[in-house]
């Protein structure tokens, strides 16, 4: 089964849209995200924008240059994100058709800023946003081509860093004595009043580098700029396209609706969870399928009165000359809740290794089926593990990462978990190897009293007397002397309860 990636999911490409219509208001564009586009483009003609919710993260010897640069990958990809949904927003607001060629190219850097800094106006909070972005972009084009280059390069690079407190674009090619005249041309263009005088500004540094509008585009600069579905002023004159001027309009009233909260998303997998879900992959799929059988499939039966009419079976006689649709039948829903000892005594015959790896397997049967589950640790106080908001990536993690420490206490772990109301009935799993305080195993007998589900309790090792301890707060328990076979105990049970 291959796993979505956190861009696919329904609430985070819920929220790009909200996020699109927030920064646009404009409902009638399609957006779609996907990673075959470099960067992000939006066609005012055929009123489609597309996104790259993968975008590369800036190189690590350059990143901690990057303000305000999230550490995880996939968070920082979702801020990345919502910046070049509100950038190219704000084109549908400020700008217009691009001209084709390397005049187009030139137009789309100088219009960049100019629109980004007018949809700042509108929205303040983008102007941090915007500069991540650019601090990003920054680092990209200095590990391809350093902080130098020509005078054109040099168009696109100040752009990235005329904020920035290290770094700058130098020229260094033949063409450097004159990057003053053009640099004063385009710091002009970013705060021009209408797109059509950005592209009369592009077209006097074309002819200032004595290079022709309708030369060919460099390939080093797409990257960095509107991909090539950004539609482009025709070659010849013709009749003018709506919006070409000056995009689609201002729309309705910017920031009317509140801005759309962004949601968590889920964590990059850690090497622990990626390593235990190699070794585990199996036998989760085959729990999996306990924890979801297969519904009864659909089936007739005869019927004197309804269903379908059976003219043969009249012709015989018969007194049941219906066929009548009996419909699937499907088992009740279950949700599981696993309480784990992690108290110092469980690193003893490597029990917490065997927890662990019985507990991953269960998490990610639950997750491949569909199954409600609920995890705590415990020792000297209640560790939540698995919530019922807990994303799917980092309850693995959370689990994986799973460590020894304190002492024994049971009450306060199983009153957090058993606090949620799920669906079906409850199925609930209590690993541990050490006693109670009489305090404790008070507690812990009330809330069973109280709880209306099952209830295993697995003792790993411990004496009689402690055993004897817990079934008189829970009731039978399963007494394990060999934590090598925790997770064949576990699985074998589960699976023959819910066949």
């Amino acid at each position: 089964m291959t796993q979505q990636k956190w861009w696919q999911t329904r609430r985070i490409q819920k929220w790009a849209w909200d996020a699109w219509r927030y920064y646009s208001w404009r409902p009638t564009y399609r957006l779609t995200l996907t990673p075959s586009e470099p960067s992000a483009y939006v066609d005012m003609v055929n009123h489609v924008v597309v996104c790259n919710p993968e975008y590369p993260y800036p190189p690590l010897h350059l990143a901690r240059h990057v303000r305000g640069l999230p550490a995880d990958l996939h968070e920082f990809q979702q801020t990345y994100l919502e910046s070049l949904i509100a950038h190219e927003a704000g084109h549908t607001h400020h700008s217009g058709l691009l001209p084709a060629g390397l005049h187009g190219q030139l137009v789309n850097m100088l219009e960049d800023e100019r629109m980004e800094r007018l949809t700042a106006v509108d929205f303040p909070h983008l102007t941090a946003l915007f500069q991540l972005a650019a601090d990003v972009d920054a680092a990209h084009a200095i590990e391809q081509g350093g902080l130098g280059g020509d005078v054109l390069r040099g168009c696109l690079l100040h752009r990235f860093t005329c904020h920035h407190p290290i770094w700058s674009f130098t020229p260094d090619q033949a063409d450097a004595g004159l990057w003053p005249e053009v640099k004063a041309i385009v710091e002009e263009a970013w705060v021009a009043p209408t797109y059509d005088a950005v592209v009369d500004a592009a077209r006097r540094i074309l002819q200032i580098l004595n290079l022709p509008e309708q030369a060919p585009e460099r390939e080093e600069f797409r990257f960095f700029l509107d991909g090539g579905g950004q539609a482009l002023l025709p070659q010849t004159p013709g009749p003018s396209l709506q919006g070409s001027a000056a995009g689609d309009g201002p729309g309705q009233l910017h920031g009317a609706e509140p801005r759309p909260i962004k949601p968590e998303v889920d964590p990059q997998v850690t090497p622990r969870a990626e390593h235990l879900q190699a070794q585990v992959q199996g036998e989760a799929r085959r729990l999996a399928a306990a924890l979801c059988p297969p519904a009864l499939p659909d089936r007739t039966q005869p019927s004197r009165d309804r269903g379908r009419y059976r003219y043969d079976r009249h012709e015989t006689g018969s007194e049941r000359p219906f066929d009548l649709k009996v419909g699937v039948k499907r088992p009740g829903p279950a949700h599981l809740r696993l309480a784990i000892d992690v108290s110092s005594s469980m690193n003893y015959q490597d029990r917490l290794a065997h927890a662990r790896r019985m507990a991953f397997i269960l998490t990610l049967a639950a997750q491949q089926s569909g199954t409600p589950i609920l995890a705590t640790a415990f020792a000297d106080d209640a560790q939540p593990l698995i919530q019922t908001s807990t994303l799917p990536t980092a309850a693995l993690n959370a689990v994986a990462d799973l460590q020894a420490y304190g002492n024994t206490r049971l009450a306060p772990a199983l009153q957090g978990l058993w606090s949620p109301v799920l669906p079906g009935r409850s199925i609930t799993v209590i690993l541990s190897d050490g006693a109670l305080m009489e305090r404790d195993y008070t507690q812990c007998a009330q809330l069973r009293a109280r709880h209306d589900g099952l209830v295993v309790p697995i003792l790993l090792d411990v004496q009689p007397d402690v055993a004897a301890a817990y079934e008189r707060a829970f009731g039978p328990c399963v007494l394990m002397s060999d934590p090598a076979q925790l997770t064949t105990h576990v699985l074998t049970f589960l699976r023959t309860l819910l066949r």
